[in-house]
């Protein structure tokens, strides 16, 4: 009756040794020297080693450039008699693998090993995903507070202009038109008041240009960027050409603010930085998306071309990102050092909706 128990204890431990998924090895040891008793399926599986080669041999024999912690815990398991616990790469099989040994009689010892190689890959990879989340982070602090000090800065521009022209010619025409009342003018003085009336009149409209471009919304997207080129590229000396492309798929008027605004952007930069002698425009439009691209002539962008804010003159290209990705749009540039840059600006017709951006609405115009 008891060789038909332990008959049966030693199927079952055989059934549980063979089916367990992790590897198991069991090792003996003989003065200071482990050696190899027996491994499941798994433990070949994962360690890439047949069975027959590994059984008899020690240790340090199967494995003789292996990471000495492996070697260790079935020594220190010996000696404290209890289960030791390791948690390493193994440089041998390419796996970072978890080990539990733990004593079975006074000179044997079995290890369970747990294959943690996806979960070490998928937490290095949430770890980087993090510190990208931080960097980005910080690279929209960044670019908020050069965004603030650019708005102050267009701001002071302006508030200068108004006082040093429109201001400075309006106390010139009241000064004239005092004079008039007091005295009967000759045509001369009355035509020198009516071109200061024209002159103020002319740095009204170019004042009203800059700030918000009455044309925009008047007679729409394509009228508005072949009158921004006109008004930024020629007085440069940088001829240019505009392509409009089809009207039938129309973009709402917030869209189409904002692809001026970051095309007005792009050509600044072309004027200040490029060194070019012709620019293109051409606008593309197709069901659900319109598309604006600037290229030009130029000296190109450096390379490697990065995103990342501060490593090109200005931040205008990492702004333009981040106001495009929040309503589903993109960024793609094209260029080489010396042979110009195309910049393609996609976004969708219609703005989304609050729900579908995930924020309020006026988030994206911070800019």
């Amino acid at each position: 009756m008891k060789r038909q128990e332990k008959g049966l204890d030693e199927l079952s431990y055989r059934i549980f040794f063979e089916r367990t998924f992790d590897p198991i090895s069991l090792y003996e040891v003989e003065a200071g020297k482990v050696r190899f008793i027996d491994v499941n399926p798994a433990y070949e599986e994962v360690m890439g080693t047949p069975k027959e080669d590994i059984v008899g041999r020690t240790f340090l024999e199967v494995w003789p450039d292996v990471e000495p912690c492996w070697h260790d815990i079935i020594m220190e398991c010996l000696n404290t008699e209890g289960s030791v616990h390791c948690e390493s790469y193994c440089a041998s099989i390419g796996k970072y693998l978890e080990a539990i040994a733990f004593p079975i009689l006074p000179d044997r010892v079995s290890v369970i090993f747990l294959d943690r190689t996806r979960w070490k890959k998928s937490d290095e990879k949430l770890r980087e995903k993090q510190k990208e989340l931080l960097d980005y982070r910080e690279e929209l602090r960044e670019l908020a507070a050069q965004l603030t000090l650019s708005e102050e800065k267009t701001r002071r521009s302006i508030a200068g202009q108004i006082h040093d022209s429109i201001g400075h010619s309006l106390v010139t025409l009241l000064h004239k038109l005092q004079s008039l009342r007091e005295r009967r003018c000759s045509k001369e003085e009355l035509d020198d008041a009516i071109e200061s009336v024209e002159t103020v009149i002319a740095q009204s409209r170019e004042l009203i240009f800059q700030v918000s471009p009455p044309t925009l919304y008047d007679i729409g997207l394509n009228p508005a960027l072949e009158s921004l080129a006109e008004h930024l590229l020629a007085p440069q000396g940088i001829s240019y050409d505009f392509q409009g492309g089809n009207l039938v798929h129309q973009a709402d008027d917030r869209i189409c603010v904002l692809l001026y605004q970051m095309t007005r952007e792009l050509l600044i930069n072309v004027i200040k930085h490029a060194k070019a002698s012709h620019v293109s425009i051409r606008v593309h439009r197709g069901p659900g998306k319109i598309q604006v691209v600037v290229e030009d002539d130029g000296i190109g962008f450096p390379s490697p071309f990065t995103f990342k804010w501060g490593k090109l003159d200005g931040f205008g290209l990492f702004s333009i990102r981040e106001r495009l990705h929040p309503i589903g749009g993109s960024i793609q540039i094209i260029s080489e050092p010396g042979k110009g840059a195309t910049v393609a600006m996609t976004a969708p017709l219609n703005m989304p909706s609050h729900e579908e951006r995930g924020e309020p609405l006026d988030t994206a115009h911070n800019s």
